[in-house]
């Protein structure tokens, strides 16, 4: 008692030096909780992103290794199948899944877009070469019979079924928007179809049309389709050079529902055993992809497809670098928050000990009584370091208070430009959809933002709360005392090392 007592008589006699020392302690405390606040914000964000985008896995054939192998496991192999997709898709561990279907197919009744005259749209100059590799041919060129025989039996347009639209990576990046009509419903089971403002324009095509596809092996093999939507294409025709091919040109891409290309592949699958038939067949294209609930149950998923029959030929890839790669900057943010904290510690502490130094370098004559009089070394030791912490409690209540009220604003001033541009790019996605409410499952999760991430009308939060629970506060004050004691006792140790008869000669 007799020490407090003493310590606090000493705190008001020195209130100069104790107010900088308060100030010091203040100003760390304040800098230490609004970087703890910063990365934490940041670690929710991050958190959030992973709940809101989960991990993505899809499965590829390895070609080459099926080359490779026994005739007897090329015999055994069968390729991925609609139902194989959804027995992996009915799993725990899964939050949502999609997949898509891909054919080629011809038809009488409209005209596709020819990519040599996009390129003259664009002002091309009448001498120009036509890139058209069907039409301009050299009559002197060698014959690829190769290639010729892969691409005789493919169409003229490529028809995507989606078993939800919502997945269509082209509307929700916005190279295409709805321009016309709608987007067909996931759950349809009608033919139809949604083309591009350019086929629909050069064929005088309207929502409500019909148009008549057959099988380019086999044109008595025919479908119906319905114009349900037009939309509008801005994807640069020029990116890919197999655009030049009709069925590859994106304004020839069409979109339907996956049940209406199961209709197709199996209304124009005449014979199983009929050579023209599977040239067809080779036309199609199967895709999955899966949404993990916890994207640490990767292995887990994986050793569960593989029970139920995924072939070792197929590999399991994931989107994990590319969302790490989107993640950066926020981490990036994180990294800094913690790095700069561990700075302000360090430095602070430096100047405390410093401080703390020359402060009690200046008292050597009083601890030099003391120790004449009889105090123990201990004694002077708890007392000089009990001043250090009644200055510290003060200075941590009155900077944790203040850190708490200005690290909110902090916060928010750092993630509203986030949360603003995430929020008009929801909104956008929604309008490359025509403006419907597309939800999908896998990433419309309540997150800890307390918004919903996702397609649709979202009611988002402007900023982000920070919540600096008791266990934060507690490690502030814990931190901070274990930085101002040590740097306390590192100051002692200077004045321990001289015997107090030597500190009171030399007292001048």
């Amino acid at each position: 008692m007799y020490i407090l007592k003493n310590a606090y008589i000493n705190i008001i006699r020195g209130k100069g030096r104790n107010i900088l020392i308060g100030i010091i302690i203040t100003a760390i405390t304040i800098s230490a909780c609004i970087s703890l606040s910063i990365n934490k914000s940041a670690k929710e964000l991050i958190q959030s992103y992973k709940d809101s985008n989960p991990l993505e896995v899809s499965f590829s054939l390895n070609p080459g290794e099926l080359r490779n192998s026994s005739n007897e496991d090329k015999s055994a192999f069968t390729s991925l199948t609609v139902d194989d997709i959804k027995k992996y898709g009915d799993s725990t561990l899964i939050s949502d899944y999609y997949y898509t279907e891909e054919v080629s197919l011809s038809s009488d009744d409209i005209e596709p877009v020819n990519y040599s005259e996009l390129e003259m749209s664009d002002d091309k100059p009448d001498d120009a070469p036509n890139n058209d590799m069907r039409d301009d041919k050299p009559d002197d060129a060698p014959n690829n019979d190769m290639r010729e025989d892969k691409f005789k039996n493919m169409g003229d347009y490529r028809l995507t079924g989606y078993s939800n639209p919502s997945y269509i990576e082209d509307f929700i990046n916005g190279n295409k928007k709805i321009k016309d009509g709608e987007m067909f419903d996931k759950d349809s089971t009608e033919n139809v179809i949604i083309i591009s403002d350019e086929l629909a324009s050069q064929n005088e095509l309207q929502v409500g049309s019909t148009i008549t596809f057959y099988n380019p092996s086999d044109s008595s093999s025919t479908i119906e389709y319905t114009v349900v939507g037009i939309f509008e294409d801005n994807t640069n025709v020029e990116e890919n050079g197999f655009m030049q091919m009709n069925a590859m040109n994106s304004k020839n891409q069409m979109y339907t529902n996956i049940t209406s290309i199961t209709n197709v592949i199996s209304q124009m699958k005449l014979d199983e055993n009929d050579s023209e038939n599977k040239r067809m067949m080779s036309n199609t294209n199967l895709n999955a992809k899966y949404y993990l609930k916890n994207n640490n149950d990767l292995e887990k998923f994986e050793d569960e497809v593989r029970e139920k029959g995924l072939n070792k030929y197929y590999s399991i890839n994931t989107n994990e670098e590319e969302t790490l790669e989107i993640l950066k900057p926020i981490q990036n943010l994180s990294s800094f928050s913690f790095t700069f904290l561990i700075i302000i510690l360090i430095v602070g502490g430096l100047i405390l000990s410093i401080i703390n130094i020359i402060n009690i370098r200046e008292r050597k004559y009083e601890i030099g009584v003391l120790r004449a009089i009889g105090m123990s070394k201990i004694k002077v030791n708890l007392q000089l370091v009990a001043e250090i912490f009644m200055v510290s409690i003060a200075s941590l209540i009155i900077g944790t208070t203040i850190g708490v009220f200005s690290s909110q604003p902090v916060t928010n001033a750092m993630l509203k430009n986030e949360i603003t541009n995430y929020q008009e790019e929801q909104n956008q996605i929604s309008q490359n959809f025509g403006g419907k409410d597309f939800e999908r499952p896998g990433f419309n999760r309540e997150n800890k933002m307390d918004a919903h991430i996702g397609i649709g009308n979202v009611d988002y939060v402007d900023t982000l709360n920070v919540n600096i629970d008791v266990i934060t506060i507690i490690e502030l004050f814990l931190v901070s005392l274990f930085l101002t004691v040590i740097s306390g006792f590192i100051s002692v140790a200077f004045v321990n090392k001289y015997e107090p008869n030597k500190i009171l000669q030399n007292r001048t």
